[in-house]
Formats: structure tokens, C-alpha cells, sequence
């Protein structure tokens, strides 16, 4: 028979087998970790890559979400669609948060909020104004303000359907820049989450039920692991040169560094300076999209500014080089592949700082070359004056037998005689003439 001890003994090993099975199956159910990430600023190649590859981290740590915090005024089309493209072939949820009260999703944020799996915002925000503008806010006229209007238009509405998001108020905000609230976006079914701050879209993204790859998920997030996605510190750097007035400011600042230089020749330091900072802006200025023409105006207006210390142009190559550089700064930025801008409040100031610079250093140049000449001339008068009566010899003659040169007091100085005179004669300094000395010859004193 089998005794009573051996059958509690089974009942007891069958109990805990059981309960290190339902261990074991709540560990493997546990929550997955949800990635934080920022955007604040403009979109760019910096911040494409930074979104880009947290994702990825993401999905190789089997994360249950990633939660972008975004803020920005816009950015690079190329640079949303890049990172729309991203979210489509992510297999973990992405939800972009606006966030926090007085941040928003403009231009290029709002199309990258339509293309996310889940669009959340704080109250206080607002997204849209995403229509194609110009070098200077100004509309797009012709075909080409068509084309890139009807381009973005189409893009929006396709993520909007995608995401099963309201197609035609997506097309509105890019055909005519409409702009809503949180509560509106809500309501219109532009985002699916009004939350005012992290911990409160925490609690509402919590069992929120989403759908990707075909397939319906649950999201967990509460008592979830929270980890944090930095910029690297070279996509921190690209992140802030990628944008247009820092670009400008930068290519203004180097021109009139190097114009400081070639004006006063061996100062070196701003000739080092100058050339790091068009290194720097030519980085800047590869991180945007930018017109030919634009970079042509700029271009030869840096060649034109900087021959005037060394062509006779009387300002004229001065006057030239800054409108043209000017006008660059302008038009060199692609209107229609961003919404970001020189704004006017760089290119002026710049026109301004480039006209100043110019005109000191040509008045400043023409009074020290003044005061020189002047100075030399007094000192020369000076001396010339002081040598009166006092006897010297000839060193040398012209073939006249009138000029030449003579030693008085141990210095050289140009001479002119009254009669001829040799190598070696003793003459005697009458009078000054400028820089030159009226002899004669000591003989015909006496």
C-alpha cells in the first residue's frame, strides 16, 4: 500500500513544480521596458538618425513602446519622411508626445505626428502650419508653390489614412496652414491623447489597445522600466548646426575675420578664426538643402569682399561682394524641401556688420597710411633742417654730377648740388628740400 507520507510528499513536490511554473511564466510576461526620446528643435539629418537608431535599440531590447517627446517649429521633409519610414517598418510602437504646454508640431512635426502609431499632446500645444512657404514666409507662387504644396498635401493624407487618422484635416493643415489646439486635434481625430504630463499619458497608454504589423497589442505601462535614448555628443553638434541662421551667422562671421586678416596682414588669429568658421558653416550648409543659385550669390560674394584690400575699386568690389552675400543668405536655403529659413533678423544684421567693417577698415587704413606719410615727413624735415652747416662727404654721384648721395654725421642721405661734384668731395648742407639735402661744395666757400 502506499502510505500516507509518500502521497503528501507528492502533493507537495506537484505544488511547487506548479508554482515555480506560474513563476516562471509571470517573469516571462513581465512588462517591457518603454524607451523615452526628445526632439526639441527643427528636424534635421541629426535628429533622423538619433530617432532612428533609438528605435532600433528599442526593438533589440524587445521594448513594449518608444515615447518621443517632441517639440519643434519644423524641419526637413527628407528628414520626416526618412523617419516616417522608420516608424512603418518598426515592430515596436512608436507615440509621439508634444510636450510640454507651449511646445508644438509645426510644419514638419505635424506630418511626423501623423505618420507615428499613437499622437499624443499636452494641453497648452498645437500642431499644424504645415504649408510649403517661402526663402522668407512668403507663399510659393507658380507651379513650383503647386507642386510642393500638392506633394506635402498628398504625403499627409497618406499617413492620415494610414493611421486611420482624419485624411482631410491633414490636408488642410498643409494646403492652408490650419492649426489646432490639443483639444481640437482631439476632437477632430488628428491624435488619439490629451495628456499633461509624462506620468499622465503613462496612466492613459496603460492596456491602450494599438494595432501594428496586422496584429492588435496591449501596451503596458504601468510599473514598467523607463530608459532614456541620448543624443550622442556628435549628433548633439550636427543636431544644432543643422540649421540656417546658425549656418549663416557662422559663414558671416568667418568672411569678416578673414577680411580682418587680409586688411592687416600677420595678425594670423583672424585668419585661423575665419577659416574655422566657413569650415563649420560648409558643414552646417551640407546638412540642409540648398540652392545653386544661392550658393553662387554666396560664393562670389565672399571673392568680391575679399579682393578689395588688394584691387583699387575706390568700395565698388566692397559694395557688390555684400549685396551679393547678402542675397545669398537669402535664397541659398531650399524653400521647398523645408520650412526653416535665414531669418531676416540674421541677413540683416549681417549686410550691416559686413558694410561697417568695410568702410572702418578703409578709413582707418587711408588715415594710418596718412599719419605715416605725415609723421615720416616731419622726421625727415627734422633732421634735414638740424644738418644745415654741418660739412659731410659724397659717397656717390648720379651721371648729372648734381645728385647722389652723402655721409653727414655717420647717415646716408640724398643730396643736391649746386655745381658738380665727385666721390669724395667735402660739401657742406645748406638748406632742406623735402626729403633731400641742397649742398655745395666746401671749396667754393672759400
Amino acid at each position: 500500500m502506499i502510505s500516507v507520507k509518500t502521497v503528501l510528499t507528492a502533493v507537495l513536490l506537484a505544488f511547487s513544480a506548479g508554482t515555480l511554473l506560474h513563476a516562471n511564466e509571470s517573469a516571462d510576461k513581465s512588462p517591457s521596458p518603454i524607451w523615452i526620446a526628445e526632439i526639441r528643435g527643427t528636424i534635421n539629418p541629426a535628429s533622423s538618425s538619433y530617432f532612428q537608431k533609438t528605435i532600433a535599440r528599442a526593438e533589440e531590447d524587445h521594448a513594449g513602446a518608444v515615447i518621443v517627446e517632441l517639440d519643434t517649429p519644423g524641419g526637413l521633409l527628407t528628414s520626416v519622411r526618412d523617419m516616417t519610414q522608420a516608424m512603418d517598418r518598426s515592430t515596436v510602437p512608436v507615440i509621439i508626445y508634444v510636450s510640454p504646454a507651449g511646445a508644438s508640431a509645426t510644419s514638419a512635426g505635424a506630418l511626423l505626428m501623423l505618420g507615428s502609431h499613437v499622437a499624443a499632446m499636452a494641453s497648452g500645444t498645437n500642431i499644424g502650419a504645415a504649408h510649403p512657404v517661402g526663402a522668407q514666409g512668403e507663399e510659393i507662387k507658380g507651379a513650383m508653390g503647386e507642386k510642393a504644396t500638392n506633394d506635402t498635401a498628398a504625403f499627409a493624407r497618406g499617413m492620415a489614412e494610414l493611421k486611420g487618422r482624419n485624411a482631410e484635416l491633414a490636408n488642410e493643415i498643409v494646403s492652408k496652414s490650419k492649426s489646432l489646439t490639443a483639444e481640437e486635434a482631439l476632437k477632430q481625430r488628428v491624435i488619439e491623447i490629451v495628456a499633461n504630463s509624462r506620468a499622465d499619458l503613462f496612466k492613459k497608454l496603460d492596456r491602450y489597445q494599438i494595432k501594428i504589423k496586422g496584429e492588435t497589442r496591449s501596451l503596458r505601462t504601468e510599473g514598467v522600466e523607463v530608459k532614456t535614448a541620448e543624443m550622442t555628443p556628435g549628433q548633439t553638434l550636427l543636431h544644432y548646426l543643422a540649421n540656417p541662421n546658425i549656418a549663416g551667422l557662422l559663414m558671416t562671421l568667418g568672411i569678416l575675420l578673414i577680411y580682418v586678416e587680409l586688411s592687416a596682414p600677420g595678425m594670423s588669429i583672424p585668419g585661423v578664426l575665419g577659416g574655422i568658421c566657413i569650415l563649420v558653416a560648409l558643414m552646417s550648409f551640407e546638412l540642409l538643402p540648398i540652392r545653386a543659385g544661392g550658393l553662387v550669390l554666396l560664393i562670389a560674394g565672399a571673392l568680391m569682399l575679399l579682393a578689395e584690400p588688394f584691387v583699387t575699386s575706390h568700395g565698388a568690389l566692397a559694395v557688390g561682394g555684400i549685396i551679393s552675400f547678402v542675397l545669398g543668405l537669402v535664397w541659398v536655403i531650399d524653400p521647398s524641401r523645408t520650412s526653416l529659413q535665414i531669418s531676416s533678423s540674421v541677413w540683416i544684421p549681417a549686410g550691416i556688420a559686413l558694410g561697417m567693417i568695410v568702410v572702418s577698415i578703409g578709413y582707418f587704413a587711408s588715415r594710418i597710411k596718412t599719419l605715416s606719410r605725415r609723421t615720416l615727413a616731419e622726421m625727415g624735415g627734422g633732421a634735414v633742417s638740424g644738418l644745415s652747416g654741418y660739412h659731410g662727404t659724397v659717397e656717390s654721384v648720379e651721371p648729372d654730377g648734381k645728385h647722389g648721395k652723402a655721409t653727414f654725421r655717420g647717415e646716408l642721405w640724398n643730396f643736391e648740388s649746386e655745381s658738380p661734384v665727385k666721390p669724395g668731395d667735402a660739401v657742406e648742407a645748406i638748406r632742406a628740400a623735402g626729403m633731400t639735402i641742397r649742398v655745395r661744395r666746401r671749396s667754393e666757400l672759400s
